[in-house]
């Protein structure tokens, strides 16, 4: 059985038209699907829709964020900050929109 992520779960997309990019569990859709965001190009009133077995889950991301995601009281800048201070690279926003590392 596959391990499930929790809220503020760092996450690397490996399928799709956003593989390579780092995301935070924002939410959980229907079976086996979480929401994303990464605070630039896919903040939290917009999350990505993603399939679990799209993803690679990576470490729990700061305690106090998740919870200001919980309570829906998170800023973008602030989704941003921790992956960056989780991967260790500066992300940007790439062509079209989609960040590169």
């Amino acid at each position: 059985m596959a391990v499930s992520p929790r809220i503020g779960t760092l996450v690397h997309s490996i399928a799709g038209r956003d593989a390579g990019g780092y995301y935070l569990v924002v939410g959980f859709g229907e079976k086996n699907t979480v929401f994303l965001a990464n605070g630039l190009n896919r903040p939290l009133k917009n999350p990505k829709k993603k399939n679990l077995r799209h993803l690679r889950i990576h470490q729990h991301g700061p305690a106090e964020l998740a919870e200001r995601i919980r309570q829906c009281k998170a800023r973008d800048e602030e989704i941003a900050r921790a992956i960056r201070e989780m991967v260790g690279v500066e992300l940007t926003r790439g062509e079209k929109g989609r960040e590169k590392t």
